[in-house]
């Protein structure tokens, strides 16, 4: 019952916080675009794996007009464009803080066009397709056996991200995403073959180049990446 009192409480407190802003705060998002692998690349040839394969979607939250936080699911798939059965799938959550760099430093005069910043931690499960081969009776790289029954690869990630915004509507936004993102330490290469003989862990990464919309929640005419204090518009 407590837990039950303190659940309506928080939930009654955030809609007062919510009511007394003079902007919507909430936003949902969608992107599809291209991954590009940088490194490791040296058993790859980039070329094969840049087509679009990359999803996601997110929800933000700004505190004020000038940052806020995102929850955020990405779904890119590394693909070898002449084989499909070579590649790596890769499952991200990611938390992120967002910056308005428009409204922070009153650098454009816009009311359509703006810029964010990102950059947040996450984690990706990635699913091998040399583990998904050996599960069906195929060999695994280099003769080998998979340390442990495990579908996947446990990853850690480091994102960041420019955003530029397009307003088509005050409900309805356009938008581009140009984000690098680190793999702390990955053990399988982007055509989901071990990188080394002794399964040796290296520092991963790869760019997504995103294109999405985005829409406003909430009753106000504004949302806050629209509103800045020190504009008259």
């Amino acid at each position: 019952m407590k837990r039950y009192y303190s659940f309506v409480f928080l939930l009654c407190f955030s809609q007062l916080l919510f009511s007394q802003k003079k902007y919507n705060v909430f936003s949902v998002e969608a992107a599809y675009g291209f991954n590009i692998p940088t490194k490791p690349k040296d058993d790859i040839k980039v070329s094969d794996y840049i087509i679009p394969r990359h999803f996601d979607i997110g929800v933000r939250y700004m505190f004020d007009e000038f940052f806020g936080l995102k929850i955020d699911y990405a779904n890119d798939r590394f693909q070898n464009k002449r084989n499909k059965n070579i590649g790596n799938g890769y499952h991200r959550l990611s938390l992120e803080a967002v910056f308005n760099i428009t409204n922070k430093l009153n650098i454009i005069n816009s009311q359509s066009f703006n810029i964010l910043l990102h950059a947040g931690m996450g984690i990706t499960y990635a699913y091998p397709e040399s583990i998904k081969r050996f599960k069906n009776g195929g060999e695994f790289t280099f003769g080998l056996t998979p340390y442990n029954t495990k579908n996947f690869e446990r990853i850690g990630n480091l994102i960041f991200g420019l955003k530029p915004q397009y307003r088509y509507s005050n409900d309805l936004v356009i938008y581009t995403d140009f984000s690098y993102v680190i793999n702390t330490e990955q053990q399988y290469s982007y055509n989901g073959e071990l990188l080394f003989l002794n399964r040796e862990k290296v520092r991963g990464g790869f760019i997504n180049i995103l294109f999405g919309i985005q829409f406003y929640l909430g009753k106000r005419r504004r949302h806050a990446d629209w509103y800045n204090s020190r504009r008259k518009f």
